[in-house]
């Protein structure tokens, strides 16, 4: 049964409790339900009015985080170096060409500034073992020996931390 409206009203279907024709038909019905859901889901989605910003994290940290990045400990890491060896190893082994360390007079910029870093023996034996960024692996280029000779060489030479 369909029903025209023409004065603006529409009267009650027969059988459906009241409602009027234009709410009966299924193509309205069903779209009604879908944009109801959908203001419900986002309403759920927003917090239920709730106020401020859910944060993830605590304000307050107990204890310490260490921003420093963990390096590897690699077999030269275990063995002692020898700085005085590592100076000329720095120098034979291209170190200077890449980076500055003011005892060896090498000024490179490609590397990091290794008077400013200061790294520790951990880091400059797994970094020199295994290379990084721009930096080759010299795992395969120098012995364990001499890989912890210029590391020793770096971290006496910028007051690095020893093993």
């Amino acid at each position: 049964m369909t029903e025209m409206v023409l004065s603006g009203t529409t009267s009650p279907v027969p059988g459906t409790g009241g409602l009027s024709g234009s709410l009966e038909s299924a193509a309205v019905r069903h779209p009604a339900v879908i944009a109801a859901a959908a203001v419900l889901g986002a309403a759920a989605l927003a917090g239920c009015g709730s106020q401020g910003v859910a944060a993830p994290t605590p304000e307050t940290v107990i204890g310490t985080v260490s921003t420093a990045p963990s390096f590897p400990i690699v077999p030269a890491f275990r063995v002692k170096g020898d700085p005085k060896k590592g100076s000329s190893l720095y120098a034979s082994s291209g170190c200077g060409g890449c980076h500055t360390l003011a005892a060896a007079h090498s000024t490179g910029t490609v590397g990091p500034n290794l008077d400013a870093l200061k790294p520790n023996y951990r880091a400059v034996t797994a970094q020199v073992t295994n290379g990084g960024g721009p930096m080759p692996a010299y795992k395969t280029r120098l012995s364990k020996q001499q890989i912890a000779d210029v590391s020793a060489y770096v971290v006496e030479s910028t007051g690095g931390t020893a093993p």
